[in-house]
């Protein structure tokens, strides 16, 4: 097989995903665990205080709970881990940081690689490789909604994690599958978290003005 060929079927199996310390641990384990039953090979970067969140939050070991997916897990001061270098970036699917707390969103729009998670995040940004960042925090200030335009006009997706309801949710599930297939669908991974938008499931009394 021609070796460009090979590069990019091992690119489409690569996906970079950070958790970081916001309300929401759940999406970013979700996203590990599909990804695992999707085939993908994962590089997971967990900042100390998703730790610290995910035990106040669900209760669990993150780490414990990551390493039932992948084994390559990163601790957030691993700055020799793989994505902290941009050629690295090349190879794979792309980076998606879910939950991203405001802090780690801050740090990232004014170039700050201070830690593992947002020396990588900005690494896709500089090589124009894919990069999503899931915010979970309501009310957004002004600061807040400049630092995510920062990111967007510099080539990230700024992705809330604002569930919709046309799906008919009827459990917690359907709404954290909802969040995690379209961060998915936003690398180009194809997935069937959640039922998409048809015209066909439209209410017939319901007008679109």
């Amino acid at each position: 097989m021609d070796e460009t060929v090979v590069k990019k079927t091992r690119a489409n199996k690569k996906v970079v995903i950070g958790i970081s310390g916001a309300s929401g641990i759940i999406y970013g384990l979700r996203a590990v665990e599909v990804l695992k039953e999707y085939g993908y090979d994962q590089y997971v970067i967990i900042t100390n205080a998703a730790i610290k969140v995910a035990e106040k939050e669900n209760g669990i070991d993150l780490v414990h709970e990551v390493r039932k997916f992948t084994s390559n897990i990163f601790m957030e001061n691993e700055i020799d881990a793989p994505t902290s270098s941009s050629s690295f970036t090349v190879t794979t699917k792309g980076m998606i940081i879910i939950p991203c707390s405001i802090n780690t969103l801050a740090y990232i729009a004014h170039g700050f690689a201070s830690n593992l998670l947002t020396r990588s995040a900005i690494n896709y940004l500089r090589s124009r490789q894919k990069l999503v960042l899931v915010i979970r925090e309501t009310p957004l200030g002004q600061i807040e909604l400049y630092n995510a335009l920062k990111i967007a006009k510099a080539g990230g997706i700024i992705m809330p994690a604002s569930p919709g309801f046309y799906i008919k949710p009827t459990k917690i599930q359907d709404l954290i599958d909802f969040i995690v297939g379209k961060a998915l669908d936003l690398l180009g991974i194809r997935n069937e978290l959640y039922k998409r938008w048809s015209k066909s499931d439209q209410d017939p009394s319901y007008q679109v003005s």
